[in-house]
Parts: structure tokens; C-alpha cells; sequence
């Protein structure tokens, strides 16, 4: 957006161009102020998203703290050998349907699990309950771990965009709208300069025809 800054050399001092570069610099101040309540639109989604997520993780690594718990007492029982060949050959992917939404002006993502993609518990029914327990327990909180990396990407693009929108405001404050009140100012005082020039010149053209009417009277 820099790009948009304008250089006081390269511009014509003409009316023309101070209309026009007027006309530009209010339009920049309106996109300046668009992009300034954007940017609190943002923050506000931003806190509201945060307090929403860290309420969710704390919830969400609760009862993972609760599964594995109980996942070593299984794994204590049973033996870490047996476990292991237990769950040697089960699939250690799970496959996740991305769609997106949009939040103001922002494109976020939304994650579905498919849930045929789970695998069956790797698990003998025979197998010490704590261990077929805490396995159970993880299946059903797969989902909410998938909505966790939900919030977290979608706070990651709003962060983003608030950056982006941060780097516009400041491309306007500190580089462009300083070049149009530098070459506003340029161009008037140019013009102001020729304006006196030319009343000069009038006046003593005045005089000059004053004089040629004295000698011929």
C-alpha cells in the first residue's frame, strides 16, 4: 500500500492536481478510519475467541489428563509389551473434513472428524478394564480435540489479519498520508507564489500603462 504514496517532485503544481490529490487524501483518511474500526472489530473478536478457547483447553486437557491417568494404571496392569503389540498394527491417522466460514471479512476453517475413520479399539476385551477405559474415553474425545486445533487456527488467522490490518494503518499514517500533506502543501504554495508573481506583474503593467497614457496626454 505504500506504493500509494505520492512524491511532490513528480507531481504537476497545477489546480488540477491540488483538487485531485485532496480529493485522494480524504478518501484515504475514510479508508484510514474503515481500517481503524476494523482493527477494533478484530480485537474484539480476538479477545472474545481467546477466552472461549482457553476455557475450552482447560476443559478439553482436563479429561486428557483424566484418560491418561488411567491409561498407565491399564498400562501398569497389563504391561507395556503387551500394549505395544496390542497397538503395533493399528492405524495412527484419522482423516478430517475442512470447510471454511466466514468471520468478519476473515476466511476461518472449520473441522469436521470423520468419524468412520476412527479406528476400532486395537484392544482384547480381556484386556485390563483401566486400558480399555481410557482408550473409550480418548475415541469420544477426539472430536473436541479437533474443535480445540479449530480454535486455535482461527485465533492464528485473526491475529494474522489484525497484523495486516495494523501494517495498512500504519502504511497510511507514517508513509501515505504524510506524502499527500507534504505535496498538498508543496503544490499550494507554488500556486500561492504564482498567484503573487502575476499581481506583481499586473500592478506593474498598471503603472506601466498609466505612464504611456500620462506621456501621450
Amino acid at each position: 500500500m505504500t506504493s500509494l504514496a505520492v512524491e511532490a517532485r513528480k507531481v504537476l503544481p497545477t489546480k488540477i492536481n491540488l483538487i485531485r490529490l485532496r480529493r485522494e487524501e480524504r478518501m484515504m483518511r475514510r479508508i484510514r478510519n474503515v481500517l481503524d474500526e476494523k482493527r477494533e472489530v478484530l480485537l474484539h473478536y480476538i479477545r472474545s475467541y481467546a477466552d472461549e478457547y482457553n476455557r475450552y483447553q482447560k476443559e478439553v486437557f482436563s479429561k486428557i489428563n483424566e484418560v491418561f491417568s488411567e491409561y498407565y494404571v491399564g498400562l501398569s496392569g497389563e504391561g507395556l509389551e503387551r500394549v505395544e503389540g496390542y497397538t503395533g498394527g493399528a492405524s495412527d491417522t484419522l482423516e478430517v473434513e475442512v470447510s471454511s466460514r466466514v468471520l468478519f471479512a476473515v476466511k476461518v476453517p472449520v473441522f469436521k472428524l470423520d468419524k468412520s475413520s476412527i479406528p476400532p479399539l486395537p484392544l482384547p476385551l480381556d484386556s485390563h478394564p483401566n486400558l480399555i477405559s481410557s482408550f473409550l474415553k480418548l475415541r469420544e474425545l477426539l472430536p473436541s480435540i479437533i474443535k480445540l486445533a479449530e480454535y486455535e487456527e482461527t485465533l492464528r488467522r485473526l491475529i494474522e489479519e489484525l497484523r495486516n490490518t495494523q501494517r495498512l494503518i500504519n502504511a497510511l499514517d507514517y508513509v501515505i498520508l504524510p506524502s499527500y500533506s507534504e505535496t498538498i502543501k508543496h503544490i499550494r504554495n507554488i500556486l500561492d507564489q504564482r498567484l503573487r508573481e502575476d499581481f506583481i506583474r499586473l500592478k506593474m503593467l498598471k503603472r506601466k500603462l498609466e505612464a504611456m497614457a500620462e506621456v501621450k496626454a
